[in-house]
């Protein structure tokens, strides 16, 4: 119960904007653009032969929008586009420099969470884990929700992902849409 008295959903929200603060600084930083192309490189990453206009969803772009950064992403040399599923679509995949940049978002991304968790103890740690488990297990209700929630995640660190399990649940693992894979679930 969120009593008016108690302010867990003040510090709640106070917390979302500073960790969101930090996270955006950290990954836009680390390949020196904008946010969405630090995403787009995640996104990319875990779900090879992806299309433009499935990356456009996940990350909120309008269809203009999406172009122009697929366009972007491919003049720094960060990913390629080839054939697609069907005759009409193009997959994107990263190149060799795009997953050195990915990974460089993630190593980025681990070490501003990192540095906000320094001052609590493992067993704080651990609560703070159960309680984000708890708050996020039933979050998303298709597969472009789970890859939005998810779109900076590093797969390799959180492998009973609590937001897939949640996802699988409900969906019996169905809902992956044409031009997305589910690479690392």
């Amino acid at each position: 119960m969120n009593l008016a008295e108690d302010g867990s959903a003040n510090l709640l929200g106070a917390l979302a904007l500073l960790v969101g603060s930090r996270m955006r600084a950290s990954v836009s930083s680390s390949v020196g653009a904008g946010g969405a192309l630090a995403e787009a490189l995640v996104v990319v990453k875990d779900q090879p032969g992806a299309t433009a206009e499935w990356l456009g969803q996940v990350l909120g772009l309008s269809q203009p929008g999406a172009a122009h950064l697929v366009r972007r992403l491919r003049e720094q040399g960060w990913v390629e586009r080839r054939a697609g599923a069907d005759a009409r679509s193009r997959a994107l995949h990263l190149t060799p420099e795009g997953a050195r940049a990915a990974d460089r978002v993630l190593q980025a991304r681990d070490q501003a969470l990192n540095a906000l968790l320094a001052p609590l103890p493992a067993e704080q740690r651990h609560q703070l884990a159960d309680i984000a488990r708890a708050l996020l297990r039933d979050e998303v209700t298709d597969a472009r929700s789970l890859a939005h929630l998810c779109r900076l995640c590093d797969r390799t660190r959180c492998p009973q992902c609590p937001v897939d399990a949640g996802f699988r649940e409900r969906s019996g693992d169905r809902g992956v849409p044409p031009g997305a894979t589910r690479t690392d679930r």
